[in-house]
């Protein structure tokens, strides 16, 4: 049986339906042009064409027109860098998209509206321009150009038929770049956020890590207070009781035997040993908490701990007091205490200097009180110190871990504690806290 022949409308249907299984697989905007395109060119039997999407100007409105796509037309390199953005000016294409209507002509030389045409281009005799429409205002046009027998009313109905495919594809596939440019960016945005993440938890590690540290070296640090007292106590305190004891004990004995003036020998060394005893357990109780420092506050303690220093390091210190000063409160002012005690014990064991300045800033301007540890010594590789910190390491014994240790007690005063160091350089110690006077 033979088939039935097809007809023209059959043969239009059979192409769109060609044209929508083509591109359904298709969703760059680039690649769905360019199939629609080529259909459309072989349809209509014209020999080349363009499709065209407006695009706002400098003003604002959608003066130009952008060539996306060209078929049938092989351009030198360069043209399109030139002449890809056309303006609508009076011209056929700002018939077809400003009026919102399809125009053909059987001769594009001759037409009202022809502005003429770049050089390079090929001659465009027979042409049929129609609007792509979206939500019914236009976003650009569809040229075709150089049909044999001019354009008739049959393909100006497949045109804007393709057109409207057209102009729906485009959108559909513009809304799949946006998404997948979307997706793109929520990607990198979720990369992102879980680099910082990343970053975060390594900074709590490390901060954990350091706490430890400083935890460890404050227990062990404490256990040595208590031993040095322990053995003060035994050594110091309590041979000299034992000493006292046997003095009263000999002056009864002496005493009973009726030797007088040796019973007051032996009270008399009983009396010099416990004054020793006094002495001692004063040093004890200073240690603790020097009590110059609730007496006569912290310019008065600050000069003893430094005379102290410099007979005991043979380190030349001397102390500099500037602005009027007012007391603190007791766990500020006994924080800034021991920050100075650390930061001299440092420069006794490690930094092998000839001078050392202190100075005590009450600067009420900047509602703050900042003391200086300043030496002239060897001082140290600060990225060295803060890496072994940060692995726990103790470089020659607690130096490092014992400036960590500055810095987290200024902070639990809510200030702050720095350390400007560098080889052959002496070391700067900073620490300041919140100039707030006791209620």
């Amino acid at each position: 049986m033979a088939r039935r022949p097809t007809s023209p409308a059959q043969r239009q249907l059979d192409a769109l339906t060609d044209l929508v299984l083509e591109v359904s697989s298709q969703h760059c905007v680039g690649d769905v042009l360019d199939v629609a395109l080529r259909r459309c060119l072989a349809l209509t039997g014209s020999q080349f064409g363009f499709i065209g999407l407006t695009r706002p100007g400098p003003a604002g409105g959608l003066d130009r027109l952008e060539i996306v796509a060209v078929d049938g037309f092989h351009p030198a390199d360069g043209f399109y860098a030139e002449h890809r953005v056309i303006p609508l000016r009076p011209n056929l294409f700002s018939q077809v998209i400003l009026a919102d209507r399809p125009v053909r002509t059987e001769d594009a030389t001759t037409a009202p509206h022809r502005v003429g045409q770049p050089e390079g281009h090929p001659p465009v005799g027979t042409f049929l321009g129609v609007p792509l429409r979206l939500d019914g205002s236009p976003i650009g046009m569809v040229g075709l150009a150089n049909r044999a027998t001019g354009y008739q009313d049959e393909h100006e109905r497949l045109a804007l038929t393709y057109a409207s495919l057209i102009a729906v594809l485009v959108h559909k596939a513009e809304l799949y770049d946006r998404a997948r440019h979307t997706n793109a960016s929520l990607e990198r945005l979720v990369e992102e956020r879980t680099l910082q993440l990343q970053r975060a938890r390594d900074e709590l590690a490390e901060q954990a890590a350091r706490l430890q540290a400083v935890l460890a070296d404050t227990v062990d640090a404490a256990e040595r207070e208590r031993r040095r007292i322990a053995v003060d106590i035994h050594d110091g305190i309590g041979q000299l009781l034992i000493g006292a004891m046997l003095e009263l004990t000999s002056g009864e004995h002496r005493l009973a035997a009726g030797q007088a003036d040796a019973a007051a020998a032996s009270l008399g060394s009983a009396r010099e040993i416990l004054a020793e005893v006094e002495t001692e357990f004063r040093q004890v109780v200073h240690d603790l908490r020097p009590p110059i420092l609730d007496g006569l506050g912290l310019p008065a303690a600050l000069r003893d701990v430094a005379d102290r220093f410099a007979v005991h390091a043979q380190v030349e210190c001397r102390v500099e007091i500037d602005g009027p000063a007012v007391r603190l409160a007791p766990d500020a002012e006994i924080s800034l205490y021991r920050v100075v005690q650390e930061a001299l014990q440092n420069v006794a064991a490690h930094a092998d200097a000839g001078r050392c300045v202190l100075r005590l800033a009450f600067a009420h301007d900047e509602g703050v009180v900042r003391i200086t540890v300043e030496d002239d010594g060897r001082g140290f590789d600060q990225a060295v110190a803060d890496r072994d910190v940060a692995r726990g390491l103790q470089r020659g014994g607690r130096r490092h871990l014992g400036l960590e240790s500055m810095r987290r007690r200024m902070e639990s005063q809510a200030g702050r504690c720095s350390v400007a160091s560098a080889p052959g350089r002496g070391t700067v110690v900073t620490a300041q806290v919140p100039l707030v006077e006791p209620g």
